[in-house]
């Protein structure tokens, strides 16, 4: 059984204040959590959905957009609601516990990245089952650059130091991911006071491997204002 934790809590600081919630901002006639509702309810092998949310006041919305996105893709689910934690770990793990006892691998996906397709949450779910672990990346294209300065300041000389792009990817989401292993990743993290920024970190916890699989196609992310251009563009094409 696969299931989807789908993140919604976030408080979207780098918008500055700008808008009440980056998730719940109109975009194109919608909004980014109703277009990654939309996604994994047209994928017929997501039995289980869990949605994390920050506050009772943002459930209440989130329930609306989720109720239009089922009637839109044409199914009728009830998901679980949990609330977040502080950091992307903590919400993963109360994610977790919200999950079927028979749910066996799990995605999760941030609800800031809107342009996620149903055919590619249809074959994580294919893939996972098959190699345990499987995540949205992409290869690094551009030159990357290592400072030996602790902050990155523009402006003044750095002693820099080149990286090798041929072993680098863009990590993204969704990150499929048997549900044991989230599990006993996340614990461990936790037992060793390290902060896991997504699922495959748990997983190199571990001493798993992940499958790497590249979409073809803009996966972006909401992080500020300018973002809403860039996929409204997306949307328009």
């Amino acid at each position: 059984m696969h299931g989807v934790l789908l993140l919604a809590g976030g408080k979207g600081k780098r918008m500055g204040g700008k808008i009440y919630d980056k998730l719940l901002h109109p975009l194109h006639e919608t909004t980014s959590f109703r277009l990654c509702c939309e996604a994994y309810l047209k994928a017929r092998e997501i039995e289980d959905f869990v949605i994390v949310h920050r506050d009772e006041e943002q459930k209440l919305l989130l329930k609306n957009e989720f109720s239009v996105a089922c009637a839109k893709s044409d199914r009728k689910t009830e998901p679980a609601y949990v609330i977040g934690g502080l950091r992307r770990m903590d919400s993963v793990r109360n994610g977790l516990t919200a999950l079927s006892e028979n749910c066996q691998f799990v995605q999760v996906h941030d609800c800031a990245r809107p342009m996620i397709r149903t055919s590619t949450i249809s074959k994580l779910a294919q893939e996972v089952a098959r190699v345990q672990a499987v995540a949205v990346a992409r290869p690094v294209r551009d030159t990357v650059r290592l400072s030996s300065e602790r902050k990155l300041m523009s402006g003044l000389p750095q002693k820099t130091f080149t990286m090798d792009r041929s072993k680098m990817w863009f990590m993204e989401t969704p990150q499929a991911i048997r549900k044991d292993w989230l599990i006993d990743g996340i614990n461990l993290a936790v037992k060793k006071k390290i902060e896991a920024t997504d699922e495959v970190f748990v997983v190199e916890l571990l001493g798993k491997k992940t499958v790497f699989y590249n979409p073809e196609y803009p996966n972006p992310k909401i992080t500020t204002m300018e973002d809403y251009k860039y996929l409204n563009f997306l949307l328009n094409s």
